[in-house]
C-alpha cells in the first residue's frame, strides 16, 4: 500500500511531452493566435491554438487585454489548446484516476517546480513549471466546457501565476467608490454575489462577485479578474438593468452569467484600494448592520476555507495571506438586511468610516498565538443518529483553521441528509462501501492542510484537544506524528451521561483518532491499506516504525471513544479484526529487506 511519490524527473518529461503536443496542435491550426493580458500588474500571454479556445475562454477576461504589450517579454506564458479541431490526442493520464483528487490535485506530485491539477468538472489539465513561468492548458473540446467554466476560464492556472507574483486569488466579492472598495467573504450562499451586484446596479465600482485578485504591498488592493457574474435563477428579477447582459440564461441549478464588459466598463476599474473586510451573512431583517466578530480569526476563516478548498495547491501560503490581509484592514460582519438601497447607503458608509461598527474588535483576541491549518476526516458509515453531534464535538474546538472532511463509505441510512444538514463548513464526499482504510484515504489525498487528524464517527474529543495536539506536533519538528491514549466510555442511560471505564494505557496503543500526523509523513509510509477492513491502524504504524517514524507519545487520554453495539470491532475475533493478517504483511516486508540485503 506504499505510495510512491512521483519523481520530478518523470514530472518533467510528461511536461515537455505535453509541450510537444501543444505546439503540434498549434501547429496543425490555421486560427491559432496570441493574446496579452494585464492582471493585477503582471503581463501574461495566453498562447491560444485555436479560435474554439479563444472564443470559449477570452470573453470574461476581456477587460484584461493590452495590444500595448504584444511586443514586449511577457512574465508568464499559458499555452492553452484542445484536441477536437487540432486532431492532436492528449497523453494518457500520468497516474492513477485513483490519485485525482476533487480540488484537482494530484496525489504523489509534490514536486517544488512542477504543478498538476484536474479539473473534473470542466474535464481539463493544467500543468505549470514554476520555473520557466510556463503553464498548460488542456481539454478535449472548449465547447464542452460547463458554463460556470467559461465564466471564470483559466482560474487555476491563474492563481499558481498569482501566487509566485506575491498576489492571490480569492473566492470573494468586491465593490467600491471613489474612496476604496471593500471585500466581501464567505461561503457560497452567504449573499456575496448579490450584494456585489446590487452595488453594481446602485452605480458602485465592482471588482467581481466570486473571484478577484489581492495583493498586500505596499497597500492592500483588490483587481477584478473576471468581467462575468452570476446569480441564481430565482434572483434575476432582482437585476432588470443587467438582462440585456445575459450570456447563458440557467436552467434548473443553473446559474445566470452576466457579461458586464464592455458595456459597464467604467464600472470595471483596472484596481481598487481595499479600506477593509466584511463576511457576509444572510439576515432577516430590513436594515443591514455591520458588528465586530469575536475576533479576527472569525473573518479569517471565512475569508479562507472557500479559497483554500477550491483552488488546487493551496495551502498555507494562502493562510497566511488572508491572514495577513485580515490583519492589515478593518474587518467586520456584515448581517445582510433586505432593503437594498439601505444596504449599499450602508457598504458606502463604511467605505468612507471603515472603523465604524457597533463594537470594537477585541486586539488581545486578533492577536492569539499562530496555529497551522488542520484537515480532520470523518468516515462515516450508518450514523445518521449521531453524525451531527460528532461534527459539532469538531467545530465547538474553535480550532481557527480547520477543514473538515466527512467521507460517506456507502451508507444505507439517512447519513447523508445529517451530514448535509449540518450547519458549518463542511466537505463531503460519497464513495461504495469499501471500509474506513479507503473512507480515510479519500479524506487524506483531498486535504488542504499540512497537519491531518481523524476521528471515527462514535469518538469525539476534549475540549481544546485539537489545538493542544497540533501545538505539540508544531512545536516537535523532529516529529511526524503526535498520539495520546484512548479512553473508553459508555452511555449510562439511568444518569444520561457517557461514564469513563478502562486505562487509556492499556487499551488501543495506536488509535488513529487520538492522533495528528504531518500530511508530509503518508508520502513516506503511504496511505492505509486498502485491502484490510480491520487493523489498518496497526498496519501503518508497524510500517512507520519499520521506517523510523518519529511518533511523539502523550501521557494523557486525547480521544474519547464511545462503545456501543454498533462498533464494527464488537463481537470480533482475532482472524476478523485482521491482527494475524496484520502481522504476516509485516513478516513478509522483514523477509523482503532480508532478502534484499542478502
Amino acid at each position: 500500500m506504499k505510495q510512491v511519490e512521483v519523481s520530478e524527473e518523470f514530472q518533467a518529461e510528461y511536461f515537455s511531452k505535453t509541450l510537444t503536443l501543444f505546439n503540434i496542435a498549434k501547429s496543425k491550426s490555421p486560427s491559432s493566435s496570441e493574446v496579452d493580458i494585464v492582471l493585477a500588474g503582471i503581463h501574461i500571454r495566453l498562447d491560444f491554438s485555436s479560435e474554439q479556445c479563444k472564443e470559449h475562454l477570452l470573453p470574461a477576461l476581456s477587460h484584461l487585454l493590452s495590444i500595448e504589450l504584444k511586443d514586449a517579454v511577457p512574465e508568464f506564458t499559458l499555452c492553452i489548446w484542445e484536441s477536437t479541431t487540432t486532431g492532436t490526442t492528449m497523453l494518457p493520464p500520468p497516474t492513477d484516476r485513483g490519485n485525482f483528487t476533487d480540488r484537482g490535485d494530484i496525489w504523489g506530485f509534490n514536486s517544488s517546480r512542477y504543478r498538476f491539477a484536474f479539473n473534473y468538472g470542466e474535464f481539463s489539465l493544467n500543468l505549470f513549471d514554476r520555473e520557466k513561468n510556463l503553464g498548460i492548458f488542456w481539454v478535449e473540446s472548449p465547447k464542452n466546457l460547463p458554463y460556470w467554466s467559461t465564466a471564470a476560464p483559466l482560474r487555476t492556472l491563474l492563481h499558481w501565476c498569482m501566487e509566485i507574483s506575491d498576489r492571490q486569488l480569492l473566492h470573494a466579492a468586491a465593490v467600491g467608490t471613489e474612496d476604496g472598495a471593500i471585500l466581501l467573504t464567505g461561503a457560497g450562499g452567504s449573499g456575496k454575489s448579490t450584494t456585489a451586484l446590487t452595488g453594481l446596479c446602485e452605480g458602485m465600482d465592482f471588482a467581481g462577485d466570486d473571484y478577484v485578485v489581492t495583493q498586500l504591498h505596499p497597500e492592500p488592493r483588490v483587481y477584478p479578474i473576471y468581467s462575468s457574474a452570476k446569480v441564481n435563477n430565482d434572483n434575476q428579477d432582482s437585476f432588470p438593468s443587467l438582462k440585456n447582459l445575459i450570456v447563458h440564461k440557467g436552467n434548473g441549478p443553473e446559474k445566470t452569467i452576466y457579461q458586464l464588459y464592455p458595456e459597464r466598463k467604467n464600472q470595471v476599474p483596472e484596481s481598487m484600494k481595499l479600506k477593509g473586510v466584511l463576511a457576509t451573512v444572510v439576515g432577516n431583517k430590513k436594515k443591514t448592520e455591520i458588528y465586530a466578530s469575536r475576533n479576527n480569526k472569525e473573518i479569517q476563516r471565512a475569508a479562507s476555507f472557500t479559497t483554500v478548498s477550491q483552488l488546487p495547491y493551496a495551502g498555507n501560503a494562502t493562510y497566511t495571506f488572508i491572514e495577513n490581509l485580515i490583519e492589515k484592514l478593518p474587518s467586520f460582519c456584515i448581517e445582510l438586511g433586505f432593503d437594498k438601497k439601505e444596504l449599499i447607503t450602508t457598504i458606502k458608509e463604511f467605505i468612507k468610516h471603515p472603523v465604524t461598527a457597533k463594537t470594537s474588535l477585541n486586539k488581545g483576541d486578533a492577536e492569539s498565538k499562530y496555529l497551522p491549518s488542520l484537515s480532520v476526516i470523518v468516515p462515516v458509515y450508518n450514523r445518521e443518529r449521531i453524525i451531527a453531534e460528532t461534527l459539532k464535538n469538531i467545530t465547538n474546538q474553535n480550532y481557527p483553521e480547520l477543514d473538515i472532511i466527512v467521507v460517506n463509505d456507502g451508507s444505507e441510512d439517512n447519513s447523508e441528509e445529517a451530514v448535509l444538514g449540518f450547519n458549518g463548513n463542511i466537505r463531503y464526499f460519497k464513495q461504495h462501501n469499501v471500509g474506513p482504510a479507503q473512507a480515510r484515504n479519500r479524506g487524506i489525498i483531498n486535504s488542504m492542510s499540512d497537519y491531518i487528524g481523524f476521528l471515527d464517527s462514535d469518538d469525539f474529543w476534549p475540549d481544546n484537544m485539537l489545538e493542544y495536539l497540533v501545538t505539540e506536533l508544531h512545536n516537535d519538528k523532529s516529529a511526524d506524528v503526535v498520539k495520546g491514549y484512548a479512553q473508553l466510555a459508555y452511555y449510562n442511560h439511568s444518569s444520561g451521561k457517557f461514564e469513563y471505564f478502562g486505562n487509556p494505557a492499556e487499551c488501543f496503543p495506536n488509535y488513529i483518532t487520538g492522533t495528528v500526523f504531518r500530511r508530509s509523513v503518508f508520502d513516506r509510509v503511504g496511505l492505509f491499506d486498502k485491502e484490510l477492513l480491520f487493523g489498518e491502524d496497526l498496519d501503518w504504524f508497524n510500517r512507520a516504525n519499520e521506517l523510523n517514524i518519529k511518533v511523539k507519545q502523550l501521557n494523557c487520554a486525547t480521544v474519547i471513544v464511545r462503545r456501543h453495539s454498533g462498533n464494527m470491532t464488537e463481537g470480533k475475533n482475532l482472524v476478523e479484526l485482521n491482527v494475524l493478517k496484520v502481522f504476516k504483511k509485516a513478516l513478509d516486508r522483514k523477509r523482503t529487506i532480508e532478502k534484499t540485503v542478502k
